[in-house]
């Protein structure tokens, strides 16, 4: 099963202060974590509530590349909640020299096997979640969000840039909700502020 909103706030509470944001932004935007690691200000725009993923940091690599496919390259919309998480984060641990959102203490990007093997895995165990608990499972739970939320699943497989929709319906169609239950919103959905008040002893005697 993928992690809950409260789960994910259990783990970024557990995180060193330095590292909470990281773990919302993650969750929020749907990152591999080398799209997280290599994050940078001047990605982040404000003002247009949007995050531009150009770049990765590579397991080994201490610098940024392009990523590997073209459709991993993109524009994401920044949730209220990502943005919050970026601006207290901002006003307590400044950008690396270039703009590198997520610094160590010495201003330098974090290294995956250091994120994730000793900073992350450290918070898992605090949080009480399960030991097979790793950043990826931060990107499942966006992507079980948006399906839950009635998202298509091309428009999943663009937040998360896959170059097709087949590997999202293939790992998360479970997650889906069913046909009826999708039917039901939708006419719920669309007649909730027209639909006409019939007094009840009315429908009664039909």
């Amino acid at each position: 099963m993928p992690l809950s909103i409260e789960q994910v706030l259990a783990l970024s509470e557990a995180m060193p202060r330095r590292n909470r944001a990281m773990v919302i932004t993650q969750a929020g935007l749907g990152l591999r974590i080398g799209e997280l690691l290599s994050l940078r200000v001047q990605d982040v725009d404000f003002m247009r509530r949007s995050v531009r993923i150009e770049w990765q940091l590579a397991p080994g690599q201490k610098t940024r590349s392009a990523p590997k496919t073209r459709r991993s390259t993109r524009t994401l919309p920044l949730p209220q909640v990502v943005a919050e998480a970026l601006s207290v984060h901002l006003e307590e641990f400044a950008p690396g020299y270039d703009g590198t959102l997520f610094t160590t203490r010495f201003g330098a990007p974090y290294r995956h096997d250091y994120y994730g093997t000793r900073i992350f895995a450290e918070a898992v165990a605090r949080s009480g979640l399960p030991k097979s608990t790793t950043s990826h499972d931060l990107r499942h739970h966006y992507a079980s969000v948006l399906l839950a939320q009635g998202e298509s699943v091309i428009a999943v497989a663009e937040r998360l840039g896959h170059h097709n929709a087949s590997l999202v319906l293939s790992t998360y169609g479970h997650l889906m909700p069913d046909s009826e239950d999708r039917t039901r919103r939708a006419i719920e959905s669309a007649w909730a502020s027209c639909a006409p008040s019939v007094p009840h002893e009315e429908v009664a005697g039909r």
